[in-house]
């Protein structure tokens, strides 16, 4: 089973409210084993982010590092992450089953940030910096609320995106002032 995000309009919400959108599809192949994949056999066309593009600088980079990128799909119903021991993406089994679509695609769009990173040598796990000062989450973060943004999702929806167990409110306050998304008043 794959489910397919319009990659060109709103990620949340189905209602009479969400436009119908251009045709660039991401897909996410949402039951697979465990075991090792390509990054592009369970995600599909990710590679027509223009943010990524920007991202990798180039079609050539940005294609040469996805196509060769592996996924391993654990089990887990944790998310996705980048280990840092190998290069290669984890994604929890029950995470890929059952995330939504629009959070899943900005989690790919995140992690990819972080690959470059990796690539580039950058210490992605610096404990000099609380999770939200990172500078390497900083960065992946603003890539990641750049693709929302071109993706028309609302502030509400970013800051909805940006709220997860592991960051209390003084923490999200930070990072969404350094990443440049409002709170609501």
């Amino acid at each position: 089973m794959s489910e397919e995000f319009l990659s060109s309009g709103l990620l949340i919400g189905n209602g009479p409210s969400c436009p119908v959108l251009p045709l660039k599809v991401f897909k996410a192949k949402r039951s697979v084993g465990l075991g090792e994949y390509k990054f592009t056999q369970i995600f599909i066309g990710v590679e027509n982010s223009p943010t990524l593009l920007r991202l990798f600088g180039s079609q050539r980079s940005m294609l040469k590092i996805i196509h060769h990128l592996k996924l391993g799909v654990v089990d887990s119903d944790w998310g996705i992450w980048l280990d840092h021991n190998t290069g290669s993406v984890c994604i929890g089994s029950k995470y890929l089953a059952s995330a939504r679509i629009n959070c899943l695609y900005l989690d790919v769009i995140h992690v990819l940030v972080h690959v470059k990173q990796f690539l580039d040598g950058r210490d992605l796990y610096d404990q000099t910096f609380e999770y939200v000062d990172r500078p390497t989450e900083i960065e992946a973060y603003r890539y990641t609320i750049d693709e929302a943004k071109r993706l028309q999702m609302s502030e509400d929806e970013i800051l909805k995106y940006l709220r997860v167990d592991a960051v209390d409110d003084s923490e999200l306050g930070r990072l969404i002032e350094k990443i440049g998304v409002r709170q609501r008043r």
